[in-house]
């Protein structure tokens, strides 16, 4: 989710099949991404990409992440604060007053449609389904037999 916020996204690369994976896999806990998360990766990658991803909880490996425009760039592994530190020297050197105001005119429609309160009280309500309680406490638990 955070990711879908910044204006530059750098993955680092797998490496031997092991690496990250970005993406939102709320579903697979029986909880629906709130719409304006839903309208972030929808604008980021795509409508029929992002209902599909949305649907099944698609996690995306760097490559898969890069082709569906979810990261702008992937690196490797050792290189990805160098390259963050090189593109955010990119983006400071854009006159602030322009650079905001052209972010905030492309995310109008965007941050317009946000309805906070309705969007809590839902997202709330899902938390606290039986159910959801249920595979939050099974997916914890089996994030700490990982360890």
């Amino acid at each position: 989710m955070l990711a879908m916020c910044c204006d530059y996204r750098i993955m680092a690369a797998s490496e031997e099949g092991k690496g990250g994976r970005i993406g939102l896999n709320e579903t697979l806990l029986g909880i629906a991404a709130p719409p304006w998360l839903g309208q972030l990766m929808v604008r980021t990658i795509g409508f029929r990409s992002a209902e599909r991803a949305l649907a099944l909880g698609l996690l995306f490996g760097p490559e898969e992440a890069l082709n569906a425009g979810l990261v702008d760039k992937v690196v490797p592994k050792g290189g990805v604060m160098e390259a963050s530190q090189r593109e955010a020297a990119k983006w400071a050197s854009i006159p602030p007053q322009a650079r905001v105001s052209s972010k905030l005119l492309a995310r109008k429609e965007f941050i317009e449609n946000i309805d906070r309160e309705k969007d809590t009280k839902d997202f709330c309500s899902f938390l606290l389904n039986d159910t959801v309680q249920e595979n939050l406490k099974e997916y914890l638990d089996n994030l700490k037999k990982r360890r």
